[in-house]
């Protein structure tokens, strides 16, 4: 189904630049208080189903509030390193079965559980069309990089991913932020937006760290605004359709410019990422 503009008053900032990498803070007009749930929460947590599948992992949250967990997010250890395709909501006291795609190929063996380090994937991982596609897309990133035994894209990325953050580590948000657009090699690349400033506080480390590693090695060209105004403007006419996300609805959609993951929750869109499929590191 198509969503009225994704309920969504979006105005970007100034950005900064830093090489190839530029940041555009993005400020939410419907952004709420009191959010309701919680992002990084000790009391959720992932792991293996009873006989293990590649592409679906068990998320379980004991605790009193709804738990957040985002697409892009990298899960750790179990049979294989994963990454969440789909952002979902858990309720409270409620189990969940998360979509996920392997970001370590040559090993399937070790613990029942995952380890939630707050990283997030590249965006050529996070873009990837199929399980094959993702593995192709972590042996580019070692190329890149780092090569690991088991074309694990954790392990791959542990030193580069350290030296690359430390372009952004002087970097915080600004007050009432509530998400990014980050702009690589002259063109926007991604957006995520949340619903409250604080869920962009508790995502921000492990967004701009990514959002550098992905810039690593661009060309030193900064992203004109008007680009980046144009991206938005085209991402209200993508068709979405509708799926369980947990407590929450997913609302996924692609078009020629866009692919699009909103969270929908009590009538508004909890998060929203948004890749430019046009761009080099998505497309590659």
């Amino acid at each position: 189904m198509e969503v009225e503009r994704l309920l969504l008053d979006l105005h970007l900032g100034r950005p900064v630049t830093r090489g190839g990498l530029s940041i555009f803070p993005v400020f939410n007009g419907a952004a709420v208080g009191a959010r309701g749930y919680d992002l990084h929460s000790a009391a959720l947590t992932v792991r293996e189903h009873s006989s293990p599948v590649v592409e679906e992992l068990v998320v379980e949250n004991t605790g009193v509030r709804p738990a957040l967990v985002l697409e892009g997010e990298l899960l750790e250890g179990g049979h294989q390193h994963r990454v969440a395709t789909q952002t979902v909501l858990v309720g409270a006291g409620q189990s969940h079965a998360l979509p996920v795609r392997c970001v370590e190929q040559s090993r399937w063996s070790g613990a029942h559980r995952q380890v939630r380090a707050g990283r997030r994937a590249p965006v050529r991982v996070r873009a990837a069309l199929d399980q094959g596609d993702a593995w192709q897309s972590v042996q580019m990133f070692e190329a890149r990089h780092a090569y690991s035994p088991t074309h694990s894209l954790v392990e791959a990325s542990r030193a580069a991913e350290q030296q690359a953050g430390a372009a952004v580590a002087d970097l915080r948000p600004l007050p009432f932020q509530t998400g990014v657009l980050v702009g690589v090699a002259g063109h926007p690349m991604l957006l995520e937006v949340f619903d409250s400033p604080r869920t962009l506080a508790h995502a921000w480390k492990a967004l701009l760290r990514s959002a550098a590693l992905d810039a690593a090695g661009a060309a030193p060209v900064a992203t004109p605004g008007r680009r980046a105004r144009r991206f938005l403007d085209r991402l209200d006419p993508v068709p979405l359709t509708s799926s369980p996300a947990g407590v929450g609805t997913a609302l996924r959609g692609a078009s020629q410019h866009a692919r699009l993951d909103v969270l929908v929750w009590r009538g508004r869109p909890v998060a929203v990422a948004a890749v430019n499929a046009r761009h080099e590191l998505a497309a590659a």
